[in-house]
This record gives structure tokens, C-alpha cells and sequence, in this order.
């Protein structure tokens, strides 16, 4: 029986816990995505972080506001950035004889296991927020949907660029080593920053997406290159108010530029502060209604696009007012990258 046919002829299930967060929606919406009828299709998503993360959490909570709208079942499994959690949560999805599985990989270059074993059980499986290695067969998943971390890091160059006028020194924070956002995103930079040859690089250090680690690497480099610095470079805005706490102790306020990304409510503050010059918008709402709505498609027969990215506007102090911390994309910018 093909997959499609095996939905439509699936009936409602009771989902036990599992170590999971697991719910029972109902509704249905009018979009293409939510045409399944009256059958209730069951969506696991494996995911690295949920109610531990304030991104995450918004993931989460958006995920199950449109598995509600689309009328569907929905699994969440959170392995905690545990690669060995996370595979054993793939074998717990596929026992289930899910229909359709959204992978967010915690840890960069494990997903090909992963991936055989739900081919091998007919799911489809869709990869969402981080990008998967380039060397992993496509033919594994159905497409990738989320962030362009490495365009995240291409932005942030140019960015960087802008605010230091073409000349002048930076550290960079980093996230976690082997995380796929936080190699992507560094990746990017630094292949974005060698068109900048004005602008050195004097030390980097990993933060681990963290507050206090990233106010701990911040201050070790402030230590060491002190008003060489003109501006921190970090991968998120929650390293961002590490290192500006960091700029504050150093008593650099207002000599130091300092760039985020995803717009956090801890960045809106420091923008609005004027402690941070520049963040990236990153959208969990988009995030997990495009994943949901990606596999959906897939389960009623449609084409989907190998890739789908998030619009990622720049957010200033100039345009603050258009966005949430962790909410939906305005229109216009939907609109924007559309076109």
C-alpha cells in the first residue's frame, strides 16, 4: 500500500507518552496543506529543543496551533542536542508506523542513520531549521525547510561591513562545535568576510549558544585585544547579551559594535538599549508551520521544493517596530522574497 493510500485510510490513534510530548488536535483549515479531509494523518516531529529553549518552545507552541488548524496528530520527541537520544527517538517514530516524520537535527552529520532506517519503513522524512551536510543523499528526505545559516553568516559579513565602513577588527563567538546552525553560520561568515580584506579577525572563542559562556569567551577576548576590538560577531542574540555584558564590565559601552541574529526578546532590548547595532529576524513560527506543511504536501501526492528558506530581514533600531521577538514574519518581507 502506497503511503498516500495508507493515509487516507488511517484512522485516529491514541498516542501514549513515550518520554514525549504527545497531542491530539483536531480542526481544519482551508489551506492546500490541510486538504487530507477528515482522515488524521499522525506528524513526529524530532526535535533538539523544546520547552528548555525560548526558540524552541516558540517552535513548538506555533507547531501545535497549526497541527490544530490542519487537523492532524502530533508527536514531539526532544532529544536535548543528544545525538544518541535523538536516533533512539527515530526507532520510537517509525515503531509508531508514523506517517510522515520532521527531523531538526541536534548534531551535524548524524542524520543519515536516521534517515535509512525511516526509508526503509516507507516514511517520508522532511529536514527542518538545520541544514543537513552537502554529502547526504537528497534522496533520503523530501526537502529541506528553515534558516539559511550559512546565508546567515553571508549576512552578517556584509552587515559587519557596513557598520565598520570597510576597515577596521572583530572577535567572533561561536556556538556550539558540531551544531549544525553554529559550523553553517560560521562557515558563512567567514567565507563572507574574505571579501572584506579591511577587516581583520583577532580571536574567536566558543559561547555554546549560551548566555553566561558567551559573556565568559566575550570577556577573555576583551581581555586579550581590548580597544583593538571594534565590534563582536556572534551567532545568536542570547550569545549576544553575554557579550554584552561583557562590553558593559570592560566599560566599552558605545565603542564596541554588536551583532546578533534571530531577534530574540533579550536583542529587541539590547537594540532598543542600544547595546546591539544589528540582528538578523529568524521566525520559529515560519520554522514549523513550513516543515508541517511540507510533509502534509508530500502525503497527499504533491511536489515540494528541495528547498525552502526563510525570509531573514535585517532588524535595526530603524525598523524595530515591525517585528516580534519570535514571531511571524510581516507580510512584506513574505512578499519581498516571493518576488
Amino acid at each position: 500500500m502506497s503511503r498516500i493510500n495508507k493515509v487516507k485510510n488511517r484512522g485516529g490513534k491514541v498516542l501514549g507518552t513515550l518520554g514525549a510530548v504527545a497531542l491530539t488536535l483536531t480542526g481544519c483549515s482551508g489551506s492546500p496543506s490541510s486538504a487530507l479531509e477528515n482522515d488524521r494523518p499522525e506528524i513526529a516531529f524530532l526535535v533538539p529543543m523544546n520547552q528548555d529553549h525560548p526558540y524552541g518552545k516558540s517552535y513548538v507552541d506555533n507547531l501545535e496551533e497549526a497541527a490544530e488548524d490542519r487537523g492532524v496528530d502530533l508527536l514531539v520527541l526532544n532529544s536535548r542536542y543528544d545525538a544518541a537520544v535523538q536516533a533512539s527517538q527515530m526507532k520510537i517514530a517509525i515503531a509508531r508506523d508514523v506517517d510522515g516524520i520532521v527531523l531538526w537535527p541536534g548534531t551535524y552529520g548524524t542524520e543519515e542513520p536516521m534517515l535509512v532506517q525511516a526509508e526503509r519503513a516507507g516514511i517520508p522524512v522532511a529536514i527542518s531549521n538545520s541544514y543537513p551536510p552537502d554529502n547526504l543523499d537528497n534522496d533520503l528526505f523530501t526537502g529541506f525547510t528553515g534558516p539559511d545559516d550559512h546565508r546567515i553568516g553571508s549576512l552578517q559579513a556584509e552587515e559587519l561591513n557596513d557598520l565598520l565602513d570597510g576597515e577596521g577588527s572583530y572577535v567572533y563567538i561561536g556556538g556550539s562545535p558540531g551544531n549544525a546552525a553554529a559550523v553553517n553560520r560560521e562557515l558563512g561568515f567567514k567565507e563572507g568576510m574574505e571579501q572584506y580584506p579591511g577587516i581583520e579577525e583577532l580571536g574567536s572563542q566558543p559561547g555554546d549558544f549560551d548566555q553566561n559562556k558567551s559573556q565568559t569567551a566575550a570577556s577573555s577576548l576583551i581581555s586579550r585585544f581590548g580597544d583593538d576590538i571594534d565590534a563582536i560577531v556572534t551567532p545568536d542574540d542570547i550569545a549576544a547579551a553575554g557579550a554584552a555584558q561583557a562590553v558593559r564590565a570592560a566599560g566599552m559601552q558605545g565603542e564596541v559594535a554588536l551583532l546578533g541574529h534571530n531577534f530574540a526578546p533579550v536583542g529587541k532590548n539590547l537594540i532598543e538599549n542600544g547595546e546591539m547595532s544589528v540582528t538578523l529576524f529568524q521566525s520559529p513560527c515560519w520554522d514549523s508551520h513550513q516543515a508541517l506543511d511540507s510533509v502534509l504536501d508530500v502525503l497527499q501526492g504533491e511536489d515540494v521544493p528541495d528547498e525552502q528558506f526563510m525570509p531573514l530581514p535585517v532588524v535595526t533600531e530603524e525598523n524595530i517596530d515591525e517585528f516580534e521577538p519570535y514571531g511571524c514574519i510581516p507580510e512584506e518581507y513574505l512578499e519581498k522574497q516571493e518576488s
